[in-house]
């Protein structure tokens, strides 16, 4: 074994295996020193003082072996999101338990590490090492006994070729079943389409901005068409603009194609970040969740490249929704005062991708939230083609709202309740603020129970709930939205779409 040290390195050796009763004398008598020149030395170490090292100091080895396993893991990861395959490196992140303490350094990776291991293989052995080798098959055992006189089972009935290309003595033989189209419908995109074959022919920077852009990618969640009380405007255009053209891709074409984007515009607490997670799970498209912090960077240009390898991925994983909440902060007027070039370009990059002149094969429909939609530019309102109006819930939607949150098991609302008389109580409510109404109500039971709760579990007891204590939370909570939305009606009346 070869350590080259300068003038110090016998006391930086002495250092690193803490040979505390060890002289720098004795070290000296056990090795042998070689001047080179300029002051190195080169020290043989002997295999049997290497191990008297390592006798005295075990932790030192135990430690190289920790290290070089978790460098071998932190490689493996990397490798594996390198080449696309990121579910496998997030499920490999888990369970080997990587942390962001340590990340893998510019020049390091598997395929230099391989390579710089064969060309040392070949200039000291002549020969290229050997990696993988084929399995052989294994041959079946034969039986200890004779079998017993068993029924031997009918051979199979050969296939009928029914292709007439073919001569008859030909025999077709599928080898995978056909599946019904109904069934390959169920299955959406991004679970049959690898990333690999997205990012092969990508460049490492493309790559990684592919990495962060799958995160945003939301999987469908258990929120239905039922559990939007009211808004049936609302839900009649997003199904006429996403799922109808899904299910029925023959009927829009031509001049019946498929709307290209849509605006949910209302008071806050409306409903429309709901109306879209529901969107997300009724559709069966790939539903891109969209933050301004995934979009905007700091470094010149990188914005925009976001921006076009989002619309790449949502076209290869097409039907694709991308949804955009609070839009009015992306796609602000250009002409406004302190307007910034950056940001400029990134509107331009958008403005681009939604309408531009290279035709792509696929639907991709962009779903935009604003609470301040006349903020909003108005080249991008024109592409947004449906602008909807989300109002607050009517009195029919608010009790059953209310009927909701409050006909629950583990609740019971003594003396009865009529929900019409809570919905007159509530106009101007949003449906966020109907159920901060309902928990306000819930933790009032709870404020008198945590004094004489014991330390049991409650979970098997149905509670209680006074009609005083919902009537109480309605006097507390205020609604925010009540004047907000006298401007919502006068821009959808001047420049909505629904």
């Amino acid at each position: 074994m070869y350590l080259q040290l300068n003038a110090s390195g016998l006391l930086q050796l002495s250092g690193l295996f803490e040979l505390t009763s060890w002289k720098i004398s004795t070290i000296i008598f056990c090795v042998e020193v070689e001047v080179v020149k300029e002051n190195i030395m080169m020290l043989h170490i002997s295999a049997k003082l290497f191990k008297n090292m390592c006798e005295v100091n075990p932790q030192w080895k135990e430690a190289l072996f920790r290290q070089r396993k978790r460098i071998l893991k932190y490689l493996v990861h990397g490798f594996l999101k390198q080449e696309g395959y990121l579910a496998s490196a997030e499920a490999f992140r888990s369970e080997a338990a990587l942390t962001n303490e340590y990340e893998l350094c510019d020049n390091m990776d598997l395929e230099i590490i391989l390579q710089d291991f064969c060309s040392y293989y070949m200039m000291r052995f002549n020969k290229q090492p050997q990696f993988c080798r084929q399995v052989a098959e294994p041959r079946p055992l034969l039986p200890t006994r004779p079998p017993t006189r068993a029924a031997r089972p009918p051979p199979p009935e050969p296939e009928v070729n029914e292709d007439p290309n073919l001569p008859a003595t030909f025999t077709v033989t599928k080898l995978f079943k056909d599946i019904p189209p109904e069934d390959l419908n169920s299955i959406s995109a991004i679970e049959r389409k690898p990333l690999s074959g997205f990012v092969a022919n990508m460049s490492l920077d493309k790559k990684q901005l592919v990495d962060m852009l799958y995160q945003d990618i939301i999987r469908p969640s258990g929120v239905s068409w039922d559990d939007v009380k009211g808004l049936e405007e609302a839900k009649r255009i997003l199904i006429e603009s996403v799922v109808y053209p899904v299910r029925h891709p023959a009927v829009f074409t031509g001049l019946l194609e498929p709307w290209r984007g849509a605006l949910l515009h209302g008071p806050p607490g409306a409903g429309k970040t709901l109306l879209a997670r529901a969107l997300a799970a009724e559709s069966r498209c790939t539903f891109f969740n969209v933050a301004c912090s995934t979009l905007v960077n700091k470094w010149r240009g990188e914005s925009e490249k976001i921006v076009q390898v989002l619309f790449e991925m949502a076209f290869y994983y097409s039907p694709s929704i991308i949804f955009m909440d609070e839009v009015e902060t992306l796609m602000s007027e250009r002409s406004g005062p302190g307007e910034h070039e950056a940001s400029r370009r990134l509107k331009s990059q958008l403005l681009t991708e939604l309408d531009g002149v290279r035709d792509r094969d696929g639907l991709v429909f962009l779903l935009a939230n604003s609470n301040m939609p006349w903020e909003i530019d108005t080249a991008m309102l024109r592409r947004l083609e449906k602008r909807i109006y989300i109002p607050l819930p009517d009195e029919k939607a608010r009790a059953a709202l209310f009927e909701t949150y409050l006909n629950v098991r583990t609740v019971e609302v003594y003396p009865k309740v009529n929900f019409q008389e809570l919905a007159a109580k509530t106009e101007g409510y949003s449906g966020s603020e109907i159920k901060l109404v309902c928990k306000e109500a819930l933790m009032a039971n709870v404020r008198k129970m945590l004094p004489n709760m014991v330390a049991r579990s409650q979970s098997g007891r149905k509670e209680r709930l006074d009609v005083s204590d919902i009537l109480a939370a309605i006097d507390k909570t205020k609604p925010v939205s009540k004047d907000l939305a006298k401007r919502h009606i006068e821009w959808q009346e001047k420049m909505g779409c629904s």
